[in-house]
Formats: structure tokens, C-alpha cells, sequence
């Protein structure tokens, strides 16, 4: 019985411990050549905590800043002092969201969980010669949390972070694969 209830503190631990996340959600993970989507980031938190106050990120993408164009803070997470980052070789670096939570003039916090801070689209390529894939992820330097409504104290969380991942794949338009399908049949055709 006693091992049994270990096993459960621990899984309840663990489970909390990975309570704190970002999150990357793509509207449309599978796009043509010149087509867009949309890629959100969210912040997650624990149970045990009232609303998310800050965070520091990195985007990172595997094609860099290329093809990424409104790039933009999501309210109520661009309060002061935020930043929507710069793009860099990486992506967007320097990404700063946050939100206040000041009880004595009547500000809260939204406790939304997760909350989304942060939005960019993606065009690909108008000429895509090949399928290819767009790696992304987070590389986090701060997650603060309210501990709770009545106070603007904060914690970081950053320790138990799971940070975020995802992708989107281009793939050539289908007219263009049966071009060159054709072209290949022809040219098969023309050997024998």
C-alpha cells in the first residue's frame, strides 16, 4: 500500500511540475507554395497559481525570419514594457509578454489557461520545388506567474517548463507533381 501511494505522490509531482508550458499552435500545418498560416504561442500554468505575468522567449524557426510577417502581441498580454521581439537568423528573438495585476487601483490579471501572448504568420515560398518542413520551437528565459488574485506578487516557474513545438509542412501543388509525372511518363515513352 505504501509503494502504491508513492507511485501516485510521484506521478502527482511529475504532473504538476509539467503544468507550466508554451504551447505553439499552427492554423494550418500542411500549406502550398505562397500559401500562409497563422502560428500562435500560448503560456499554460499550474493549478496552484492565479494568472500568467511574464514571459521571455525566444520563436525559434528552422527557416529563420524568412517568410514570417505579422508578427504582434496578443492583449492582454502586451502590456507595458512588452515586445512582439525582432526577427533574427533563428526567427524572432527577444519576445517580452506580460500583463499587470495591481489590486488596489482594480486591476486583475486575465486567469485565462493557457493564454495566448503571441501571433505571426508564415507564407511559403510562391515557387517550392520540393516538400520541405518548417521546425519550430520556444526557447524560454522567464515565466513568472501570479500566485494569486489579491496580490501583484510574482514566482518564476521557468524550472518546470516544458517548452514548446511544433511545424508545417509545404509541399509543391498538386498540378505541378502531375506535370512532372507526365514529363516523366513522356519521356519514358520516348526511350522506348
Amino acid at each position: 500500500m505504501k509503494k502504491a501511494f508513492a507511485l501516485v505522490a510521484v506521478a502527482g509531482v511529475a504532473a504538476a511540475a509539467s503544468a507550466q508550458s508554451v504551447d505553439i499552435a499552427v492554423s494550418e500545418t500542411t500549406i502550398g507554395p505562397g500559401e500562409s498560416t497563422v502560428v500562435t504561442l500560448s503560456a499554460g500554468y499550474g493549478a496552484g497559481d492565479y494568472a500568467v505575468a511574464g514571459i521571455e522567449t525566444n520563436f525559434i524557426s528552422s527557416v529563420g525570419s524568412d517568410g514570417w510577417s505579422d508578427v504582434a502581441l496578443i492583449a492582454p498580454m502586451d502590456g507595458p514594457g512588452t515586445s512582439a521581439g525582432a526577427p533574427s537568423g533563428t526567427g524572432v528573438d527577444g519576445i517580452l509578454a506580460g500583463q499587470l495585476n495591481f489590486p488596489p487601483a482594480g486591476i486583475y490579471a486575465d486567469d485565462s489557461n493557457p493564454i495566448a501572448f503571441w501571433t505571426a504568420t508564415y507564407t511559403a515560398p510562391a515557387d517550392v520545388p520540393d516538400a520541405f518542413t518548417v521546425d519550430l520551437s520556444t526557447e524560454t528565459s522567464r515565466f513568472d506567474v501570479y500566485v494569486d488574485r489579491g496580490s501583484s506578487a510574482s514566482e518564476s516557474r521557468l524550472s518546470s517548463l516544458r517548452e514548446g513545438a511544433g511545424a508545417i509542412n509545404v509541399v509543391p501543388a498538386p498540378a505541378s507533381l502531375a506535370l512532372l509525372g507526365l514529363g516523366g511518363l513522356a519521356a519514358a515513352r520516348r526511350r522506348r
